[in-house]
């Protein structure tokens, strides 16, 4: 098999000139000033990249389709809500996905090793090594089906995310993730949910229910503490409702996915998770709303690839 089929190392030796999709969500000159060395590199190692900057980051997934003929691989510039935003339309082209971090949060790219400096990250995309990830996908009844990098949830982290202002973003990076957290905390309502993964179902009353496919989530938050994103399963925890000094105690073991002997705290694992709640409850998606519960997700194994460092953290397991 060759080196550009088996997914793994993709060598400009041999192939000739590449070219690249790369879009960028991001707003005036600072942005092509912080590409300019990244796009050099890609250039040195034989890949043709000229970025683009869409002033509406929401018409990334159509440029996507529309301008994907032709070229090897699609190169994207922006968060983990960029990132999810984009991989329906990803998915659909079959091409390897090259992440370059300029989110707040850039969880995706802490969980394959890319580091956040423009410069390194478009080094590894030249670099050529591939690795195979899973993405969950979430069905609802009379909804298309959409996937997801991170973790999609329901209750505490959508009442963050919704506080979770653009220029909050900016102005205060992960300190705004903290704030909005403890706002949340405090205005949160508990729900009653019905769980079922794999065909066993569990109910329970909650005021947080994470289904992650990745590692990270939440700017660092683990979402279990081996998971990974090509174990070819999902993680899920339900948090019970916790106030005050109880819930500042189980921050730190939340953040580093301690939390299974914990109890009170359910943690389930499996390939298709069905989630029903009590009422329509919208669904956090990678910092974005995408629809309301009643849902199913299901893991895709080994869907998409993406260029990762070849000395990396270990992912599977």
């Amino acid at each position: 098999m060759s080196p550009r089929d088996d997914g793994s190392e993709w060598s400009s030796a041999g192939w000739g000139p590449r070219k690249a999709l790369l879009l960028v969500n991001q707003r005036g000159t600072r942005a092509r000033r912080r590409l300019d060395d990244g796009v050099r590199s890609l250039n040195e190692a034989g890949i043709d990249a000229q970025p683009a900057i869409p002033p509406e980051p929401s018409r990334i997934p159509q440029l996507i389709r529309d301008g994907a003929a032709g070229c090897d691989m699609i190169v994207l510039g922006g968060g983990d809500g960029t990132l999810s935003h984009a991989l329906d339309a990803v998915l659909e082209t079959g091409l390897p996905l090259g992440i370059v971090p300029m989110g707040n949060a850039n969880d995706l790219a802490r969980t394959l090793g890319i580091p956040v400096d423009t410069q390194a990250a478009c080094r590894i995309i030249a670099a050529g090594h591939t690795r195979r990830i899973d993405v969950g996908r979430i069905e609802r009844q009379g909804s298309p089906p959409t996937h997801f990098f991170n973790v999609a949830s329901v209750g505490l982290s959508v009442g963050i995310a919704r506080r979770l202002t653009r220029r909050r973003k900016q102005r205060w990076g992960i300190l705004g993730y903290i704030a909005c957290s403890w706002e949340a905390i405090h205005r949160q309502r508990s729900f009653s949910a019905r769980i079922t993964c794999d065909g066993l179902t569990t109910e329970l009353s909650s005021m947080q229910v994470a289904i992650g496919n990745g590692r990270y989530y939440g700017g660092g938050m683990t979402i279990v503490d081996d998971a990974a994103i090509d174990d070819g399963r999902l993680d899920l925890y339900a948090l019970p409702e916790i106030r005050d000094w109880r819930l500042l105690v189980l921050l730190p073991i939340l953040r580093w996915g301690l939390h299974r002997p914990v109890p009170n705290i359910v943690s389930l694992q499996g390939r298709e998770i069905q989630l029903d709640t009590d009422r329509p409850l919208p669904v956090n998606v990678d910092g974005e709303m995408r629809g309301r519960t009643p849902a199913v997700f299901r893991v895709v194994p080994r869907a998409l690839r993406v260029f990762a460092p070849a000395s990396g953290p270990s992912i599977a397991r």
